[in-house]
């Protein structure tokens, strides 16, 4: 199977499962038992001493305290620094009682022991319903952030593998003197790009670089000076080797090996300006020893 179907694949099958794990958030919150850890009328029960430590319920939903520990403990509204809120406070209440309370405003209700201090719980009461959707949207936007993500990539691999020597651009001068350097610019792309650069002229290597690689698809390079100017019988020669799309140290991706020449000689080569100087000084003497003009009577 190919790597764009598995793709595909995992990126709905994410989708699906986000989906089919909605329904199960919406639990009743109309209700929750809150439970004291055994053993936390001595420290080291923290952080949960209540059991669950932060319980979660909705506008008008109803907590119950129930004491399943050997002392004595109460529920109380607040915390141990600032001391009660007066929100709520349970009293005393024995081994094996329970105390409830039921909240109709939103907000976040911190509590604790007055016996044992170190106990402190959270009541949260908020719609969960409402949390719950914003929740069920986040992730349904995530999945399809992540399956937009995953056609880019495919997009773009795609791109990569279709490559062709056309699309490797070499941008040179189109002429050079002797003891010149020569500026040649190199775009594959527009991403994370590998490839070799050889220059020749004269007989020589003047630009020799392997393994470069480029951010952006675009690279620029300077040969060294040439010994001689380049002409039709004597051009500069360059020819650039694709060597894969990806970052340093990855596997790369495209047609790994492809090539693509270019060629740095004189605008309008030597013989053919010759020709030209031969051909224009010609017109000259012909018009002079006849006397015929060129330009048109009127």
């Amino acid at each position: 199977m190919k790597t764009k179907t598995i793709g595909s694949l995992f990126v709905l099958f994410a989708i699906a499962s986000m989906a089919a794990a909605v329904p199960s958030a919406y639990a009743d919150h109309a209700k929750v038992v809150v439970e004291n850890a055994e053993g936390s009328m001595t420290p080291g029960c923290e952080p949960d001493c209540f059991i669950p430590a932060t319980a979660t319920i909705d506008p008008g939903g109803e907590v119950v305290f129930t004491n399943n520990d050997i002392a004595a403990h109460t529920s109380t509204a607040g915390t141990p620094t600032d001391g009660p809120s007066g929100v709520w406070d349970s009293s005393l209440v024995m081994p094996g009682s329970s105390y409830s309370v039921t909240l109709d405003e939103a907000g976040e209700y911190p509590y604790f022991c007055m016996v044992h201090p170190w106990m402190e719980g959270l009541v949260i009461v908020e719609d969960s319903h409402a949390a719950e959707e914003a929740a069920a949207a986040e992730e349904a936007a995530a999945a399809e952030a992540a399956a937009a993500e995953l056609a880019a990539a495919e997009a773009a691999a795609a791109e990569q593998m279709t490559l062709s020597a056309n699309d490797i651009v070499i941008s040179v001068p189109e002429s050079a003197d002797a003891n010149e350097v020569v500026a040649i610019d190199v775009t594959i792309g527009d991403s994370h790009v590998t490839y070799d650069i050889v220059a020749t002229h004269n007989g020589e290597t003047i630009l020799d670089e392997s393994g470069v690689h480029v951010h952006t698809g675009e690279g620029s390079h300077t040969t060294s000076a040439l010994t001689a100017p380049a002409s039709d019988d004597n051009p500069i020669d360059v020819t650039v080797t694709f060597q894969g799309f990806g970052m340093p140290g990855d596997d790369k991706t495209g047609p790994i090996g492809l090539t693509s020449t270019a060629q740095v000689v004189p605008e309008f080569g030597t013989i053919a300006a010759l020709i030209l100087v031969v051909a224009i000084a010609s017109i000259i003497a012909i018009t002079a020893k006849s006397k015929v003009s060129l330009m048109p009577k009127l």
